[in-house]
């Protein structure tokens, strides 16, 4: 039987200081539920719940239908640009609170395109705008991933991957591949992938976590530099010594795990195995609002449940850090500020294990 260890009240606080990043989270499930309120009464929109708190209680997580019906009604309620904007300026607002200075933000064009009929262009103005906003007023960076949503044919996986391609001087860093896994590979996408990736668009797809190592594999050949969950890789090590090899960066979300089935009880969760196979992790919180998290919770979660240390975590932020798909000078800068911070709070990054 696992037990967790508690977090004493010091360590608590040093987790709360910690300089942080963050490479794995969902613009449209950040959405606050009193947010998803006042813009669904703008619109004119019937969620079925009348105030904030009864919106808090349609977010308690039930199951992976309930997720998926949930992120269809919080997309359905994003009608316009301004909605867009607003999200993001409030996803960065909590990641302030919470210390974290760089955010990669995955988003959905072809779910608002389809849904609100809201162009894609007119997309990315909103959420650029809300991310300079942001950035102005708290210091924190963010950069865009477009995300094909594994349920649309491959021919808007090519539309999508135009729109990466387009965006790339104005926020966009990757193509992204999200959705229901099973049945789905990557390499059903690959002809998008490939077109993306001959004009300098990185693919960072998720993998490994609805199917098993072979849904991890089958992601290697586009070369991807990071793989979102990717944690079922921990049944193959043939596959841990690939990714430990190739230095495949894997986006952890371990709430997420828990709260969709796919690791049963926090114990068993693989982080820790990974880390100690040499796999290199970010810890990230995927849909936060849907899944009641912060990244201060993933970061007490693997002290608790699997003892990692500061300067372990440490080390995690580092990866993140140089997994940033920024261009060198500013990945540099975000460097410099995250182990400046870092040696301020006299802590060292541990190594990675050999």
């Amino acid at each position: 039987m696992t037990t967790a260890v508690p977090a004493g009240q010091d360590l608590t606080d040093v987790l709360g200081r910690l300089p942080k990043v963050e490479l794995h989270v969902h613009l449209e499930g950040s959405v606050r539920p009193g947010t998803l309120l006042r813009i669904a009464r703008r619109h004119g929109l019937d969620l079925g719940r009348l105030d904030e708190a009864a919106v808090v209680e349609l977010f308690r997580f039930r199951d992976f239908r309930h997720f998926t019906e949930l992120y269809e009604q919080c997309c359905g309620a994003l009608r316009d640009p301004a909605d867009l904007e607003l999200i993001t300026e409030e996803l960065a607002d909590e990641a302030h609170r919470q210390n974290v200075r760089h955010l990669e933000v995955t988003f959905s064009p072809g779910t608002h395109r389809r849904g609100a009929g809201i162009p894609f262009d007119e997309q990315l103005d909103a959420v650029a705008r809300g991310a300079e906003q942001a950035r102005r007023r708290t210091g924190v960076t963010m950069r865009f991933v477009v995300d094909h949503v594994r349920g649309g044919p491959p021919e808007e996986c090519q539309q999508v991957a135009e729109w990466a391609v387009a965006g790339a001087g104005r926020g966009v860093v990757a193509l992204g591949l999200g959705g229901f896994e099973p049945r789905r590979p990557a390499s059903l996408f690959g002809e998008a992938v490939r077109w993306a990736a001959a004009r300098g668009v990185p693919f960072v797809p998720h993998a490994g976590e609805a199917v098993g190592p072979e849904g991890v594999w089958d992601c290697l050949p586009f070369r991807p530099p990071r793989i979102g969950h990717g944690i079922r890789s921990v049944e193959d090590p043939r596959l841990v010594a690939a990714l430990r090899d190739r230095a495949v960066v894997l986006e952890v979300c371990p709430t997420s795990n828990l709260r969709t089935g796919v690791v049963s009880e926090p114990g068993a969760h693989p982080l820790r195995r990974l880390w100690d196979a040499g796999v290199r992790l970010t810890l990230n919180t995927d849909d936060p609002s849907m899944f009641h998290t912060d990244l201060l919770a993933e970061h007490r979660f693997a002290v608790e449940w699997h003892g990692f240390t500061v300067a372990e975590l440490a080390a995690m932020t580092l990866i993140g850090v140089d997994a940033a798909l920024l261009p060198a000078t500013e990945r540099e800068a975000l460097r410099e500020r995250v182990t400046t911070e870092l040696a301020e709070l006299g802590v060292t990054a541990a190594g990675l294990p050999a």
